[in-house]
């Protein structure tokens, strides 16, 4: 599985971020659990009061009235004692809001406006950190997409995270070091949520092998689900093919949130290009949804 995945993503926004394999998919309906709308500071912590002030922001707002305002005025002579040049922080407790189990959500995602007295923003401007239970347990994702005088969207997949159903609290951090004595910094963070498919997908599909010898006697597919798992039993068919034709071989296996599926393959493949599908089945036997790779089949070396 691919891991440290980091996608950006500007919808109706006046900055326009291209994400190639975007995991938002406008054909499936997303469902959405705000954690913060930023109309109340007085949740968030300030952890560097001498250098920050966190508050309610009206100047730039996505929704709502305000949004959280992360003020900072960069001084390498103050914040904490043995760390001068620090990391200027801000964050949400999430314990008492009971929003820690993040486990059955695909991704996090913000809105993020950046106002600057520099001419451009250092290459990595801010940084998010999702903390968990125990000591030194954290997620730590650089954001180096958020732009000045601009809203981004940031989306996270919540599967990259280190332990996505136990999230005290997140974080947004700048180190001083990326900045100069003097500069002032805002971040202007809006509607934070944590978001869903509406139905199960299939996100991540990856073969064993993308070239595959015509008497190879397995081929096995590893996938992760997202979205919202329905009750009953879900199957995931994992089958090759070439062309709109049946399949050239498939199996059947009890679908999982994260598994792996192998198929057997019983005769000799004609070399050529094939597709390789890993397709979800409800109990009903009806599709909900597929993914499909390319694979490509060679004669094997003692043929």
């Amino acid at each position: 599985m691919s891991r440290n995945l980091l996608w950006i993503v500007a919808l109706a926004s006046p900055c326009v971020v291209p994400a190639s394999d975007a995991p938002i998919r406008p054909d499936v309906k997303m469902e959405r659990l705000v954690l913060d709308d930023g109309e109340d500071a007085s949740v968030w912590y300030n952890g560097s009061p001498e250098e920050t002030t966190v508050s309610c922001g009206s100047e730039h707002v996505k929704q709502g009235r305000f949004a959280i305002k992360f003020a900072n005025v960069v001084d390498h002579t103050k914040g904490e004692k043995n760390y001068p040049v620090g990391w200027p922080r801000t964050g949400k407790d999430l314990a008492k809001l009971k929003r820690t189990d993040w486990s059955e959500y695909d991704y996090f995602e913000c809105w993020i406006y950046a106002k600057t007295s520099r001419e451009s923003l250092p290459k990595v401007p801010l940084g998010i950190g999702f903390y968990h239970s125990g000591p030194k347990q954290s997620t730590h994702i650089p954001l180096k997409q958020v732009k000045k005088d601009a809203w981004v969207k940031i989306v996270i997949p919540v599967a990259e995270m280190a332990a996505p159903e136990d999230v005290q609290r997140v974080q947004f951090n700048i180190s001083e070091a990326d900045y100069k004595h003097g500069d002032q910094v805002e971040f202007y963070i809006d509607d934070m949520a944590l978001t869903r498919f509406a139905t199960a997908v299939v996100a991540e599909l990856v073969l064993s092998r993308t070239v595959l010898y015509a008497n190879d006697p397995v081929l096995t597919a590893v996938y992760r689900l997202a979205g919202r798992q329905p009750a009953d039993d879900l199957a995931a068919e994992f089958a090759i093919g070439r062309g709109p034709d049946e399949p050239a071989a498939s199996v059947q296996a009890k679908a999982s949130r994260q598994g792996e599926v192998s198929l057997t393959l019983k005769r000799n493949i004609a070399p050529g290009r094939y597709w390789a599908r890993l397709g979800l089945r409800d109990a009903r036997g009806q599709w909900l949804d597929q993914k499909t790779v390319e694979l490509r089949v060679i004669a094997g070396p003692f043929e």
